[in-house]
């Protein structure tokens, strides 16, 4: 409802500053959620979801000097709402689809380190829901950044100029593109499969966030500071999360002789 009212008062998608993302991409993760649980019947799913649309709300509330809620006017670039609702939104969209994937992975780690035997069946729900979140969100990102080229064409004069938002968005697709096919061929497991997606955690945040440190580049009107020491936080804590279950698992591997799967 909220989002909906400030759409109606501003005019526009809710998606052209840092707050309005945070706000929507948790919402566009428990929509995709909805569908998963729908096919699977799971409900791990969309209990992820929920924790972390939780999570992005309660982050908006305790960092506004970086996700800033007042109503802005937009810059001049911005004033489409077709290039708004088909570039943006898309984009953005993608991102929910990822960090649903990422919340899953993160789970894997845990059924993982607490009994791989006993939750067998939950990772291999899991890794499928994963794979599937992975797939949509790859669609999605791929069509945005062919749209987003377009706007840039019509806005700028090139389709592509290796804007820092640009390159980071290819970067996901590229990584995300490698582990959807090392999945399909065999060599992603689903232990290296979930830790794979943990580590592309690090990648979109570094994308959505880490690109508006560098204070450059054609998409500066979506750049915000004081954002630097919570990013480097929440990466190191990731690597904390991705390395020490890895060690984990492998010292465990070692000792009782069982290679996880």
């Amino acid at each position: 409802y909220g989002m909906g009212v400030r759409s109606y008062l501003l005019g526009r998608p809710p998606v052209t500053n840092m707050y309005e993302t945070v706000v929507w991409v948790p919402w566009g993760a428990i929509i995709f959620a909805a569908l998963l649980e729908w096919k699977s019947r799971s409900r791990t799913v969309l209990m992820v979801s929920a924790l972390l649309s939780v999570f992005c709300l309660i982050l908006t509330d305790l960092a506004p000097s970086v996700l800033d809620k007042s109503l802005s006017p937009l810059q001049p670039v911005l004033r489409d709402n077709f290039w708004l609702t088909t570039h943006v939104l898309v984009i953005t969209l993608s991102y929910a689809a990822f960090f649903l994937a990422f919340a899953l992975a993160d789970l894997q780690l845990f059924y993982f380190l607490r009994d791989e035997n006993k939750f067998a069946q939950k990772i291999q729900e899991g890794t499928k829901a994963i794979y599937r979140s992975i797939q949509v969100g790859v669609i999605l990102l791929g069509a945005g950044i062919i749209l987003g080229g377009i706007w840039a064409d019509y806005s700028w004069g090139r389709f592509w100029g290796w804007d820092p938002k640009e390159n980071g968005a290819l970067l996901i697709c590229l990584w995300l593109l490698v582990a959807i096919h090392g999945r399909l061929a065999g060599k992603m497991k689903a232990l290296g499969y979930a830790l794979a997606m943990c580590f592309t955690n690090i990648i979109v945040a570094l994308a959505w966030f880490g690109v508006n440190l560098l204070n450059v580049g054609l998409h500066s009107y979506g750049f915000t500071e004081n954002i630097a020491y919570n990013l480097a936080a929440f990466c190191i804590l990731q690597m904390v999360v991705i390395i020490g279950a890895w060690v984990t698992i492998l010292f465990r591997e070692s000792k009782n002789g069982v290679k996880t799967a």
